[in-house]
This record gives C-alpha cells, structure tokens and sequence, in this order.
C-alpha cells in the first residue's frame, strides 16, 4: 500500500444541504449492508450489495474522499468477493486518513482476504496501536498470526483476550486451535493456572490442550522414566492432572505410565484399607473419566486383574440383594469403573436403574459419561439396502463404534453454496445450489459428527445420514437430540448397494469411507447415481505415502498374531512405544486415534485399507465424469510450500502438481486428502 509523500487533496467544503445527503445516504447503504450479514439467500443479497454499492458510489460522487463511504465501500466489495475493488477504496481512505484505526481494521481484512499475510498483519497491528480497543483487531490479529504459522505468538495473545473478553466463544475456540501440538519448555505456574481455567470450558473439543497440558505436568511432577520427584498426595491433589484427566486424551507416554501407577497405588491401598478413602475419591473419579474416554485402553497386570475380578463379584452379589443401592457401593463401583465398564458387570441393567437420587454424585457423574459415552442401548434404523448378516467391517464398527466424541465445532452458520463458492472462485455453482435449500448425503456417517456439523452450520439443508453400524448410528442419533438438530435422518445402508433414492442429492459427502470397501468402485457408482448433474462429491481418502508408518506396522504385527480385542490392542500400544526402530513414529503415536481403543482400531487394525495418490485421485475423476476442484485442507502454510515447489505457474487444482510435490513431501497429506469434485456426467446415469 502506497501511503507515502504523495500529495493529498484537500476534501471540498460541502454545504449542510450535502451533508445531509451524505449521511442519508451512507445510513440507507449501511442497513442494506447490515441486512447481508444475516440474509443468507444468496440472489437477495447480491442484490442488497448492488443497491447498497450503487448508494455509497452516490454519496462518493458529491465527496470523492469521504474516509467512512471509502470504507463502506471496501466492506460491500470485500462481501461481494470484489477483492481489487475493494483494496483501491480502502487504499483510497487511508490515504486521506492515516490516523482511523476502523480503516486500518478494514484494510487487514482486505488483505487476508488476499491471503496477504504479512500485509494483514501489518494492517491489524497498526488499527491496534491507534486504537486498542476500538476494534477487534487484536482478535483478527492473533487469528493471522496463526494463519502464518506463528502458533506461540498468536497462542500468547488469545490468552490474553480470553481474560478480557471470557465468554467469547470464538475467541476460546482459536486459542484451543493454536494451542494445538504446543508444549511448555519449563513449569509456568501462571500458565498452569490458564489451562485449569480452559480445561473448565464445557462447550468445546479440549484434546486440543493435550500436549500443553502434559507437558506443563512433566515439568511440575519432574517426571521422568525412572519416576516423579513429586509423592503421591501431590499428585492426587493436582488439580491441573484432575482436570486433564477428565477432558482431554493424555497424548503423552510418560503421563501414561504415571497415570497406570496411580491407578495401581490407588486400588492396592483401597484393598488394603478395605475401602477408598475419601481423600482420593477426586483422582479415582479423575482416572474414571479418563479411562471412559479412551474406552479403558490402558494395559494392567495380573494382580490387578485378580483385584479388579474380586471388585466385580462383591459388586454383583451386592446389587442382587434387596436394598442396595449404588451409594452402598460407590467406593468399589469408582475402582471398578477404572479399569473396566459398569456395562461389564452382569447386573449392569439393575445398577442403571437405580433413580437419579439414589447416587452420590461422584459416582452419578461416571454413570453419565457411560450414558453419553458408551451408548450401549441401540436403536433400530431402517435399512435402505440389503444388510448381510456377517460384515466384516459392520461386526468391527458394531463393537468398536468410531469416532467417540462429545462437542461439535464451533463455526459460523454460512451458505453452502456461497462457501464453495469462496473456496474455488473458478467453479460454476449452479444456481440452486447458491440459493438451497439443499439436500445432502452424508454417506458412511459413523457416530455422526459430521453429519451434525454440516446440519447445524449451513442453511436451508437436510441432511441423509448413511451408515452399515446401528451403534453407530444410534451413537450419532443421540447426538442430534443431545445438541437439538432435527434437520438430519438416519438409515442403515450397505454403500455398494446402493439403490436411486426418490430425488438426488445436490452434494454428497463421503469422508473415510470408500479407502475402506474393497469395491470401491461400486460404492462410488452408487453415490453418483444419487448426485444431481452439476452437484459436488466432497471425498476424503487415504494418502498411500503419508500412511506408509501404518501399513508397516501393521504387516509386522499382523504376522505376530495380534488380534483385534482390547488385551491385545493393549499390547500392541505397549509394544510401538518401546519399539525403537519404527520408520516416522511420531505420525502414529502422535496421531488422536492412539490414544482410544475404537481409534487403535480404525488406525491399525481395520479389516481393509487402500491408499490413494493424486495420480490414482485424477484417474478416479476421470473415470467417473468427475472434475476435480481442489483440496479442501490447506494450510496457509502448506499453500505457499506448494507455491515455492511449483513456481509461478502453480494451479491448486491440477493433481499432477500435487502429485510432483507429495512425491518430494511424503507425509503431506497425513490427515488424508480432503476435496471437491463436480460431477459433470456427458449422460445421466440415472434411467
């Protein structure tokens, strides 16, 4: 941005006459422009924006260099997608009024906009030093931080937003995102306490802080392979490893070996005095939670599983006789809750009975995470295809139902159409898909997250959930009356029999799902049979290099007789740590689905995986009818490492480019390939 000696225009006295125009005209463009923010039919707001954009041009024309119909103008350009219009009006501005923070506020947009990074953050840090609390350019400053990779610096002032602005939900939500993979260098107790206060945050996804969290732990505890120098009570007391336990997955193998030697030292002395004393009833229920959450994934010796048996049995004769109730036997419930399932002991429906009152609330609170968790009570689907009755992959999703989850994303409620639109400005999005309402096909939904997700932030949709698993289905079901989303339905589906539905689909989804069906093909033939002309596919699959770690592992202990029940998931982790001689690890052991028995499964033990290449992806368009729009995951980062391989005549769009670049960066796509096609069939394939 040019601001430098050049000569400014002094802005011509206007009349009170004009004035007066000016102002009414700005106030009529301003409530068509506020009207945009919540309007999401996308015709009518183009129209908003042209009328408001013809208003402020208006007023522009009786003063040129008017700083706010400048500026307005810049924010009806920016929403219209107008992005050279709009640097030129916010340009045009600044250059009459270098001193507005507002201004300098809109030019960062501009410029993020323009994925000008450096120029945003420039912008953001100047309406910031004019004006700290004018704007929320701190905000939006953080945010580019992030987008540039610079996840400490953007970390450190998320948490000082977060002590201003509390209840800011998207404020919390970035800072949980930065604070991704981040690890403490010493113990911060001032940075303990922030984490204690985050981990408090009841509405968001807080795996996030696992790393921060265990770290800051390892530092506190001087933990080490040899041990802690912290005792015991310290330990049980700590209320930042509570507080980790119970919210987040403990990414950590040293935290892990702690949290197995706490556990030991917790039953052996409620053994050996009879009872849990009531000192280390918070980590009992701490380590509860925990192990509910990674569906009980850690390993325990043979005594403990002698004392652990003798737990189950009191715990059953004592629920067979007249009067007991779950208060009675909280203390052995809590012991046994740490290691193995309440639905494990044979009196589980009797102990789930029992009413609300009649449960110390400790204890109440593991009877509901074992509601919201497990889910162990089915519902019935209808199924849409033939079932078979022996599946591999059903009878593995039955038992081991994936992903386990609790909160949904917190996003901005946006137009599908206009979010495509914004995403791959080359697409030709059909009309109705611009204006909806749409319906969309969740196909291979799982526990139904993000069939959830697209039903609650984009307008005027329905959604169809598919998938083969009732528990699974059943899992997702219970989420969509938990978080009050009615716009989706359900169904048991076989994907490779797939049958034409009453009216196609204007998008389908289908994310990790056909790298899993050994027909793949006939999978996809039947989703595109059920996808309007023009619709958009969104896949998502395997990447052959970056799952190279996983497909070693698992050809070599495949041969050593694992099998697929959790002793032997157990095992199988415990062996990967110690294994020294693992080719990229850290991209296994680093990886969410490590860290819970459903997740061990699906990342190593699936019965059938292929992986895909973008060379084998644009084969899979161009046998298909299929045009390839782009990946739907890159980083800011990943987008300019893209750009510095490829040179100036880098397209995102051609796979023959991604396929030189993930030739020379081979774990690129290491959280799977995620992207967009159009389906443009030369005939329809339906009859």
């Amino acid at each position: 941005m040019a601001l430098g000696n050049q000569a400014q225009a002094k802005p011509e006295k206007l009349s009170r006459k004009k004035i007066i125009e000016i102002t009414e005209l700005k106030n009529r463009a301003f409530l068509l422009f506020e009207d945009t923010q919540q309007d999401h039919d996308f015709q009518r707001r183009e129209s908003q924006l042209n009328e408001a954009r013809g208003l402020i041009n208006e007023a522009l024309s009786i003063a040129p260099l008017e700083g706010d119909s400048l500026n307005l103008l810049a924010r009806i350009e920016l929403e219209s997608g107008r992005l050279e219009q709009a640097s030129e009006a916010i340009e045009k501005a600044l250059l009459h009024h270098p001193k507005n923070a507002g201004y300098w506020y809109s030019a960062g947009h501009v410029a993020l906009a323009q994925q000008a990074l450096s120029k945003a953050e420039f912008h953001f840090r100047k309406a910031t030093a004019l004006a700290p609390q004018q704007t929320r350019a701190e905000v939006s400053l953080a945010y580019t931080l992030s987008e540039q990779g610079l996840k400490v610096e953007a970390f450190q002032m998320y948490r000082q937003l977060v002590k201003t602005q509390p209840q800011d939900i998207h404020i919390r939500s970035r800072l949980l995102s930065c604070a991704q993979g981040l690890v403490a260098d010493y113990y911060d107790p001032e940075l303990e306490q922030d984490l204690i206060t985050y981990l408090s945050w009841t509405d968001l996804n807080l795996n996030a802080l696992s790393h921060l969290c265990c770290s800051v732990l390892i530092f506190k505890f001087q933990l080490n392979n040899q041990g802690s120098a912290a005792s015991f009570n310290e330990m049980a007391n700590s209320t930042l490893l509570l507080e980790t336990l119970r919210h987040t997955l403990v990414k950590n193998e040293l935290l892990e070996k702690l949290i197995i030697a706490l556990r030991q030292e917790l039953l052996t002395h409620a053994s050996k005095k009879g009872r849990l004393i009531n000192q280390y009833l918070p980590l009992c229920e701490a380590i509860c939670q925990y192990s509910l959450n990674n569906e009980f994934l850690l390993p325990y010796t043979e005594a403990e599983r002698a004392m652990v048996h003798t737990l189950k049995t009191m715990i059953e004769q004592s629920l067979k006789q007249s009067g007991c109730t779950p208060t009675d036997i909280s203390g052995a419930l809590l012991l046994y809750a740490m290691y193995e399932s309440w639905f494990s002991i044979k009196e589980h429906t009797t102990l789930f009975s029992f009413h609300n009152d009649s449960w110390p609330a400790v204890s109440y609170d593991i009877k509901l995470t074992h509601d919201a968790i497990l889910h162990k009570q089915n519902i019935e689907f209808d199924a849409i295809t033939d079932i078979p009755e022996t599946h591999d992959v059903k009878t593995q999703y039955e038992r081991f139902p994936y992903p386990r989850w609790t909160n949904l994303d917190n996003k901005n409620m946006t137009n599908y159409g206009s979010a495509l639109k914004h995403q791959y400005p080359w697409a030709n999005i059909p009309h109705s898909i611009l204006h909806g309402p749409l319906s969309i096909l969740v196909a291979g939904c799982g526990t139904g997250r993000h069939a959830l997700n697209v039903a609650k932030y984009f307008y005027q949709t329905q959604v169809t959930a598919l998938d083969i698993s009732q528990t699974s289905l059943s899992y997702a079901a219970k989420k969509a009356e938990e978080f009050n989303i009615e716009n989706v339905e359900f169904y048991q589906a076989d994907l490779t029999k797939l049958s034409n539905f009453n009216e196609p689909f204007d998008i389908i989804e289908c994310s990790g799902v056909l790298h899993h069906i050994r027909n793949y093909t006939t999978a996809l033939n039947g989703l595109l049979n059920n996808l309007k002309p023009n619709g958009f596919l969104k896949l998502s699959l395997y990447s052959k290099r970056a799952r190279q770690p996983v497909y070693d592992i698992r050809k070599t202990y495949r041969h050593g007789g694992i099998e697929k029940n959790e002793n032997d998931i157990r095992i199988l982790r415990h062996v990967i740590f110690a294994d020294q001689d693992i080719d990229n690890k850290h991209l296994i052991t680093e990886s969410d689905d490590f860290y819970s028995m459903s997740g061990v499964v699906d990342l190593l033990l699936h019965e059938y995986e292929m992986g895909f290449t973008p060379k084998a992806i644009k084969q899979l368009c161009e046998h298909n009818q299929l045009s390839f729009l782009g990946f739907a995951n890159l980083s800011t980062q990943l987008k300019q490492n893209f750009k510095d391989y490829i040179g100036h005549d880098y397209r995102f769009n051609d796979l023959d480019q991604w396929e030189r670049f993930e030739q020379a960066h081979p774990t690129t796509f290491s959280g799977m390939y995620q992207f967009y096609c159009q389906y443009q069939p030369k005939l329809s394939l339906r009859s």
